[in-house]
């Protein structure tokens, strides 16, 4: 069989001739487009690339709640809605403006070009310093950006300030975030910017966690405050090119709990080009919320124990501290004046600084447990144990000598010095003395033999001069003379005698004195005071607990014999029930205090009489205790006239509320 051969040029047809031209073609075109990318404009997107960079920013976590024992919300973090610009997307308006704002000059059209355009004149750019035109630039972008704030202000219906020098500062040194017009808008604001059509360009709502207080200045000692603060914590990453603004807590449960609550920041990256705008971003590290903080205090005793405090006065310094006395709890803790924790974070209000600042009002100091006192007469229980303790039949009568410039007074001589006595002359037992809370009675026995050493070691053994430990930064240790100390050659029978009466070398806070008489109720156990129950997060509809941490907790336990505690709670009980006593206003019907009031006296540095400080501290009930109080006054009239009212209202709200830490809990947790 014969193979045929064909002739190529038969195959030579126009349609093969065109695709060959477009292959041909393409291809020249597409090793154009390579030749221009690598070699022509190599130079180009080299540079296009050294100078663009990723920038990485750090994200705030949401910060924990602080919530009361059952459940209320004293701190939380709501959404911020932000208002800011995006300086990006007003480049073209900057260089527009830039065009418009630099000078030029006019010059004559000459020859060929004025009689072919047909123009006289021509408009030439005036050749200006570098330093006069980065100064028109600045006034460009000055200009647009105040123009697009003052649209947005007629747009919110509000005036929005507008800072050149900030603005400045951020464009130099935060350029690839937005800047801030407007923090923390209203609702009827966000709503405007909404529905508005026109809005200039770049303007754009951030979401951001707000730090608030709704109960405001409640409990705001025990809370404490945020400041800014927005550097990395241990265990995050250390370095960032931009911070979004966070805080930490300065003092408090703010303070103490800050690593709990404060969460894990997360992070992201943001691509910027050449000249510093945002081109992309990239959330690579979500942040991770922080651990709700969930108290012992009772809201409804805190609320109570501050009314009953204010009605003392409108600026009445002063302290109140409610304790559980079987599982150290508090239940309330009321500072006075207090301040706003909003104002921290916000921004503080016309005088309120100036108000935070008063020397005399103090509004920062904890008084319930970083500031102490004199303690007066409320340290009289104690006297008495140290002289049962030494053998005092608490029914043997002494006989109180009258004062001879007021015979219906008091008094007792040490050496030379007279000491006054508010109760008046005549025969007292321990029960009389107390609820009449007579000087000369406890200034005779604590000079008995063996009563100041053991009226020491008592002190000491209940935590008198030094601080019980509180994770909120506020706290003072307070003064107790020690068994050195009594025993040197330059203490004086006048000494004891002023530490009898609660008076001289000895110093106490609110709190001390809540969890000394919180032993006595109890029988001798010095509780840990239990500011915090547990740390849980919200994990769908049940919250997942952390950590909670355990009640009871014994710092000390003081040898009490059973009699000597009756025989003083009797001579308590009888203050308040007794028509002799002077803590007959913190009676409550149906619910027997026992108590103990003290004024005592405040010298100035020259030893002159300057005011007083006013007590009243009781636990109750008498027949089974359960919680001690302790009130306190700066410049009251008498702890039984300014204190035991006060006192009688907080335990009103104990009877009422009657908390019971096990089955709150069960109740929160099946919410």
């Amino acid at each position: 069989m014969a193979i045929r051969l064909l002739d190529p040029a038969q195959h030579d047809a126009p349609a093969l001739r065109g695709l060959t031209r477009a292959v041909w073609a393409g291809l020249a075109v597409l090793l154009t487009a390579l030749w221009w990318i690598q070699v022509a404009s190599r130079r180009t997107y080299q540079n296009q690339l050294e100078i663009q960079a990723v920038r990485t920013v750090r994200i705030p976590a949401v910060r924990g709640r602080i919530l009361d024992r059952t459940g209320a919300v004293l701190a939380d973090s709501r959404p911020s809605f932000n208002l800011g610009l995006y300086l990006e997307e007003l480049s073209p308006e900057f260089r527009a403006e830039y065009s418009r704002i630099r000078p030029v000059r006019v010059v004559p059209r000459s020859g060929l070009g004025r009689f072919l355009r047909g123009s006289l004149v021509v408009t030439q750019a005036v050749r200006l310093t570098r330093a006069q035109l980065d100064q028109l630039q600045w006034t460009a972008r000055t200009r647009v950006v105040s123009n697009a704030i003052r649209q947005l202000s007629e747009v919110l219906d509000h005036p929005l300030p507008f800072d050149p020098e900030r603005f400045r500062r951020h464009y130099l040194e935060q350029l690839a975030l937005p800047f801030p017009v407007a923090v923390n808008l209203r609702p009827e604001h966000v709503a405007r910017l909404a529905e508005a059509a026109d809005l200039p360009p770049g303007a754009d709502l951030e979401v951001l966690p707000l730090r608030v207080y709704p109960q405001h200045a409640t409990a705001s000692h025990l809370l404490g405050y945020l400041v800014r603060d927005d550097r990395s914590v241990e265990g995050e990453e250390a370095y960032y090119s931009y911070r979004l603004p966070d805080y930490r807590g300065a003092v408090g449960i703010e303070a103490g709990f800050d690593r709990e609550l404060r969460g894990r920041a997360g992070a992201k990256s943001v691509l910027v080009n050449h000249l510093g705008y945002k081109q992309a971003e990239q959330v690579w590290n979500p942040a991770v919320p922080g651990w709700d903080v969930v108290l012992t205090l009772d809201l409804r005793v805190q609320l109570a124990a501050e009314q009953a405090l204010l009605r003392v006065g409108a600026n009445v310094r002063g302290a109140v501290v409610a304790l559980d006395v079987v599982t150290g709890d508090v239940l309330a803790l009321v500072s006075l004046p207090a301040y706003n924790p909003n104002h921290f974070v916000l921004g503080f209000p016309p005088g309120e600084y100036e108000r935070m600042m008063d020397q005399d009002l103090r509004p920062q100091i904890n008084r319930a447990t970083q500031e102490h006192y004199a303690p007066g007469s409320i340290l009289k229980p104690f006297v008495a144990l140290a002289a049962l303790q030494s053998g005092l039949d608490p029914r043997a009568p002494f006989t109180v000598q009258p004062d001879p410039a007021r015979p219906d007074r008091g008094c007792i001589y040490v050496g030379r010095r007279k000491i006054r006595d508010t109760a008046p002359p005549g025969a007292y037992d321990l029960r009389r003395a107390l609820l009449r809370s007579s000087n000369s009675y406890f200034v005779h026995w604590g000079l008995q033999p063996g009563v100041l050493q053991r009226l020491v070691l008592l002190g000491n053994q209940l935590g008198l001069g030094e601080r019980v430990g509180l994770p909120t930064r506020q706290e003072a240790p307070g003064v107790f003379p020690t068994l050195e100390e009594v025993h040197s050659p330059a203490w004086r029978d006048g000494d004891t005698a002023n530490l009898c009466i609660g008076q001289g070398p000895v110093a106490v806070t609110p709190m001390q004195m809540a969890l000394a008489f919180a032993a006595l109720a109890n029988g001798g156990r010095l509780l840990e005071p239990r500011l915090v129950d547990r740390l849980e997060r919200q994990d769908g509809p049940m919250p997942r607990l952390a950590r909670r941490f355990p009640d009871g907790r014994v710092r000390r336990t003081v040898p009490f014999r059973q009699e000597h505690l009756r025989a003083l709670h009797e001579a308590m009980l009888a203050d308040t029930e007794d028509p002799e006593g002077t803590g007959r206003a913190a009676a409550v019907p149906g619910f027997r205090v026992c108590g103990k009031t003290g004024t005592a006296q405040v010298m100035d540095a020259r030893g002159r009489l300057r005011g007083y400080t006013t007590w009243f501290v009781g636990f109750a009930p008498y027949e089974q205790p359960r919680y001690a109080v302790a009130v306190m006054v700066e410049d009251g009239g008498s702890g039984g006239a300014t204190c035991a009212p006060v006192a009688r209202e907080v335990f009103r709200a104990l009877q009422r509320y009657g908390t019971r830490p096990d089955h709150e809990l069960a109740w929160h947790l099946a919410r």
